[in-house]
């Protein structure tokens, strides 16, 4: 694993890690209910903010303290209550709905004639619910005192406290009883009534009270005309009103008016939320979470691809995006989805990703600086660090000197490649220019070198073909066959080889390497010794040849003129024959061959004829024991039969006389075999068999050369006495 993905897993586990603190963290929040005292808070903002709208329909007739004072104070008898229903029997004065929002429990002589009444109009009576003295503590319901009870609709008017105590919602039914105000609702006969069958608990808009409902004295609408007439057609909810009584709840608004509110007011605007049909329903629990975690899972996701600037921006905007989305689902929707919890844990999740992603961070910069330090250098940053009392401008300062060591380096080898003789050029996966070195600005001009951006640039300013820059390496060739080209640089005419090689690179790819050797020496010199070879061959040939047809005999020579001529023939031959061994020497030598398919047979007794002279004067027999075969090989010709000279002239020349040199050559599917025997003297050296007579003088180095270059194989078995073997192996064909 290289150091990029250590780090890269290193990260991820650090990732993952938040990711796993991020999720738990949303968990305890939203069912453990953690984030609901926040998520209270701030949708009493909401709904403070978007106001209260109460309709004209409800009227509440208060019992305050002018109506104890008229009425004779607390409690009132029920008779009062008589006289309010039939103040309110006539079709200009009757309601729609009267609830009164009085527990009447204890039966009064009054009773009767109150129930009288009651079944004149549409009423509500709430009942009483006692805890019983049991394990699980259940409700018993208490009605009211007879015939209240069978006079009137009952309804529950029990109060559902938050956790901070303050009221903000009902249970819809409890024990099977509806609530009181859906009771008063369902009572009226409206066109949109509510469901008495569900239950649950439902949030509602409470009263400003500052704004409140339209609201009159118990007093007035006894005594008061025109009082009344405000209440035809009207939801009436008679109730306390009077501070004294003490009939107040904490809502959303006690802190902010610094008063609680009447409960006859909290009943008018659960009655004012199902008149609007605007109950306001809670997301459950796993709606909270599936509803944040999809923000949540984006947001720790942009942890790892985005700048932490950009990271905590979009962490904002998300949290903004969770308000508003619930705000506006609570003002349109009636849904109340808290967007706290994942508010928390974007707040939370940001410095603890901040601290694990430092701490990894840290950790390697520490490891890093280690391997650094161990690295061997050639020119080493060798400033010491000083330790500050800031562990992170420690780490700070361990990451400069590692900088400065890792730009030390560079600069060093930027050196290197600077003074290397050759124009070197190193070029990106996307043939993108990434380095060059001072010798190319001796090729190119210097304002063509500011344009060189690419490989294709530099094939344009060296007027060459892409593709001659452009050759990659193969499977089984590392090095591509190298390119020669002219181009006219700052220096003159210049001749240069292009070597290209791929490089891979440490971040992965393939990085491309150019260089560019300047051989115009050398072609210089290639050419002066083509010439010389072109002078030996041709030029000092001719009067050697014109020498030797001199040298023809006259009949009045003597004989001394005769062995005189016999020298001048003798030494112009060997002249000619060091030249053309000169010659076959340099040939040997290229680095190619041209050759052209020969019968193996037709090169073997090209051979023999060379060296049978030599073998006649020794009385030696040349035995080709091979017969005839029809063996094809490719091959230089005049060099492979010279090199098959030079070896039959060494076995004929350390063999004794009257003895036998016997050739064989067999072969299999695709190789020739050529195996030469001969004894050998006693006293012969086996490191010395490089002939000495004029015109055989190459030596054994020319044949391994020659055989070589055929891609063959040559060896040699000499021993001090008995048969010396030399076997020879060419690739060969049939027809």
């Amino acid at each position: 694993m290289n150091a990029h993905q250590q780090r890269k897993a290193l990260l991820r586990r650090e990732w993952l890690f938040t990711v796993a603190v991020a999720l738990a963290l949303l968990v305890a929040l939203v069912w453990g209910g953690i984030a609901k005292p926040l998520g209270d808070v701030l949708y009493d903002h909401f709904m403070r903010l978007h106001g209260f709208k109460s309709t004209q329909d409800i009227v509440i007739v208060a019992v305050d303290d002018r109506t104890l004072s008229d009425l004779g104070g607390w409690p009132l008898k029920r008779d009062r209550y008589t006289q309010l229903l039939e103040a309110l029997d006539d079709d200009r004065y009757r309601p729609k709905v009267i609830g009164f929002d009085f527990l009447f429990l204890d039966p009064t002589p009054d009773d009767p004639e109150l129930a009288k009444q009651m079944l004149r109009h549409n009423t509500v009576l709430p009942l009483e619910f006692s805890i019983q003295e049991d394990a699980k503590q259940t409700l018993s319901n208490i009605l009211p005192a007879q015939p209240l009870d069978s006079a009137a609709t009952i309804g529950h008017i029990n109060l559902s406290f938050d956790s901070d105590g303050v009221i903000r919602g009902v249970q819809l039914a409890n024990e099977k009883w509806p609530h009181f105000s859906l009771a008063l609702h369902a009572k009226s006969n409206s066109a949109h009534p509510p469901n008495l069958t569900q239950s649950g608990y439902r949030r509602f808009r409470m009263v400003d009270p500052r704004v409140g409902f339209p609201m009159v004295s118990l007093a007035d609408a006894i005594h008061n005309n025109f009082t009344r007439t405000l209440l035809k057609d009207k939801y009436v909810l008679v109730g306390v009103t009077a501070p004294s009584l003490g009939d107040r709840y904490p809502t959303l608004y006690s802190g902010k008016n610094n008063a609680s509110t009447p409960g006859v007011a909290i009943l008018a605007s659960i009655l004012n939320a199902s008149l609007d049909q605007a109950l306001i329903q809670e997301a459950p629990a796993w709606v909270v979470c599936a509803l944040a975690l999809a923000p949540l899972l984006a947001m720790l996701q942009s942890l790892l691809y985005l700048r932490p600037r950009y990271a905590l921006l979009l962490a904002s905007l998300m949290m903004l995006a969770g308000v508003a989305l619930s705000y506006a689902l609570l003002t349109l929707a009636n849904y109340w989805i808290d967007p706290i919890p994942f508010i928390l844990v974007a707040i939370l999740i940001q410095p603890l990703w901040a601290w694990r992603r430092l701490e990894a961070m840290v950790h390697l910069i520490d490891d890093k600086a280690a391997d650094l330090q161990q690295f061997p250098s050639t020119a080493r940053h060798n400033s010491s660090i000083r330790h500050s009392r800031e562990v992170v401008l420690n780490y700070a300062k361990l990451l400069d000197h590692a900088v400065a060591s890792a730009r030390s380096e560079l600069d060093f080898l930027s050196t290197v490649v600077d003074e290397i003789p050759d124009a070197v050029a190193i070029f990106d996966p996307q043939d993108q220019l990434l380095l060059c070195n001072q010798k190319i600005k001796q090729l190119i001009a210097t304002e063509q070198l500011e344009g060189l951006h690419s490989l294709a640039d530099l094939a344009q300013h060296l007027h060459v073909p892409l593709s001659t820059l452009a050759a990659t390496a193969h499977d089984d060739d590392t090095h591509p066959a190298p390119a020669t080209f002219q181009i006219e640089s700052l220096l003159g005419p210049r001749e240069l080889l292009i070597k290209t090689a791929n490089i891979a690179s440490p971040s992965g790819g393939q990085l491309r390497l150019i260089i560019l050797t300047d051989i115009t020496d050398l072609r210089q010199s290639q050419m002066q010794r083509d010439r010389a070879l072109q002078f030996l061959s041709h030029d000092m040939r001719t009067p050697v040849a014109s020498i030797l047809s001199l040298l023809r005999p006259t009949p009045q020579e003597t004989s001394e003129h005769i062995q005189q001529r016999a020298k001048i023939s003798y030494h112009a031959k060997a002249l000619l024959h060091m030249m053309d061994d000169f010659i076959l020497t340099i040939s040997a030598e290229a680095s190619s061959y041209k050759v052209k398919q020969e019968l193996l047979d037709n090169l073997l007794n090209d051979a023999i004829e060379q060296v049978v002279d030599l073998a006649q004067e020794k009385n030696i027999t040349l035995s080709d024991d091979s017969g005839s075969s029809s063996l094809f090989v490719m091959a230089q010709t005049r060099l492979l039969v010279r090199a098959l000279v030079n070896i039959l002239f060494n076995a004929v020349k350390f063999s004794p006389a009257g003895s036998k040199v016997s050739i064989q050559v067999t072969h299999t599917a695709n190789q020739a075999t050529i195996t030469v025997r001969n004894p050998v003297h006693a006293q012969t050296d086996a490191h010395d068999l490089t002939p000495s007579m004029p015109g055989f003088g190459l030596g054994l180095n020319f044949v391994d050369i020659v055989i070589h270059k055929h891609q063959g194989t040559i060896t040699r078995n000499i021993p001090p006495h008995g048969m010396a073997t030399t076997l020879i192996t060419l690739p060969c064909t049939t027809n």
